[in-house]
């Protein structure tokens, strides 16, 4: 094969070129990396739905820990220890935190859902959505379900999580149910509202059949004998519904 000095030119000229563009490309990136991060942008996602916390208490709480990105190094900034720092507070749920191409941080997050506040004689906590223990702030004013009384944890979580999540998705029973007293495992009951009636589940697994068992009696079995208010409602029973005074 034999080269003419045109075509070895054009070789040497191509070789330039690319160094060229490489070389450039290395600098700007250089360059780049040495510039300040021009902004943090942080976007609750569900601000419409609740307020449990602020973007300037997660600014202070990145500043606090030094993690602000703002006047930073583009290359100094971990996207990675902003996201866990911020997915880390108590009131997050979900965070995801990414880099413009200009530089600019910015952070995405969902808050935590609380769907039961438990209150025992030495301790005080939400449930949230995902079943989990949630702190008592004076942010979280969303009514959710209260229960009361002997109350463990994984009960809290588990049985008692099911019924708070089944009342809010049957509007029938949301406007019924006040509050969950528990003596214990095997005797818990539900107050009704306005007339504060005790319905008693027992334990609280059923509790689907005995609220229907219920529900049937109200809106069929009391148009025929009257409706007739009692202290307690006990159902209990299979088949049965058992009213005292």
């Amino acid at each position: 094969m034999h080269w003419s000095i045109k075509n070895i030119l054009i070789w040497l000229m191509a070789i330039l070129v690319v160094g060229y563009i490489i070389g450039m490309g290395i600098w700007s990136s250089r360059r780049t990396s040495q510039q300040p991060c021009p902004g943090l942008e942080i976007t609750i996602t569900d601000l419409n739905e609740r307020q449990y916390v602020t973007v300037e208490e997660l600014s202070l709480m990145l500043q606090g820990q030094g993690l602000y990105p703002v006047k930073k190094p583009i290359a100094s900034i971990s996207t990675e220890a902003i996201e866990r720092a911020i997915a880390a507070h108590p009131m997050v749920r979900k965070a995801e935190c990414y880099q413009t191409q200009a530089g600019t941080v910015c952070v995405r997050l969902l808050q935590r859902i609380p769907v039961l506040l438990v209150v025992t004689g030495n301790d005080s906590y939400y449930v949230d959505i995902d079943r989990k223990r949630m702190p008592i702030q004076e942010s979280v004013k969303t009514p959710v379900l209260l229960v009361q009384g002997n109350v463990g944890e994984r009960m809290a979580k588990q049985e008692l999580t099911d019924l708070a999540m089944w009342i809010y998705d049957n509007p029938y029973w949301q406007e019924k149910i006040a509050s969950v007293y528990v003596v214990n495992p095997k005797m818990v009951y539900l107050i009704q509202k306005p007339d504060e009636t005790h319905l008693i589940l027992g334990e609280v697994s059923g509790f689907r059949r005995k609220l229907g068992k219920l529900r049937t009696l109200y809106d069929k079995g009391f148009e025929q004998i009257g409706w007739r208010t009692y202290k307690e409602i006990d159902l209990r029973y299979t088949g049965q519904v058992v009213g005292r005074n």
